[in-house]
């Protein structure tokens, strides 16, 4: 294979990946860890958790877990496996719902 050729398929593949930060998806869902990424120096790395604006990534088995700026990371979004979470509505009133339990059965106990 020549240097060229080299050069190209490595772009292509390249062009393949996306920002982590730039995947597209609903305010009500999350990335689940667990898949390879390219830091924007070009190392292969593995996601351990994808946090608001950070992963945690480990650069090499066994080596030691690192915070990255999700910009820093290239992905192929077709490998993303994605979490449809309750909304955010829907888990206030179930934390008020609690709330208001409890106080009904400290009360309770109470008299």
């Amino acid at each position: 294979m020549s240097m060229a050729t080299n050069r190209k398929s490595v772009e292509k593949a390249r062009t393949d990946l996306v920002r982590l930060d730039n995947v597209s998806m609903d305010e009500d869902d999350e990335i689940l860890p667990d898949f390879e990424a390219e830091v924007d120096d070009g190392r292969r790395v593995w996601v351990t958790a994808v946090l608001e604006r950070t992963a945690v990534i480990e650069p090499a088995p066994g080596e030691p877990k690192v915070l990255v700026n999700r910009r820093r990371l290239f992905v192929d979004p077709r490998q993303l496996r994605v979490r449809h979470l309750a909304s955010k509505e829907a888990a206030r009133r179930g934390r008020e719902a609690a709330r208001q339990l409890r106080l009904q059965e400290q009360q309770s106990s109470a008299a």
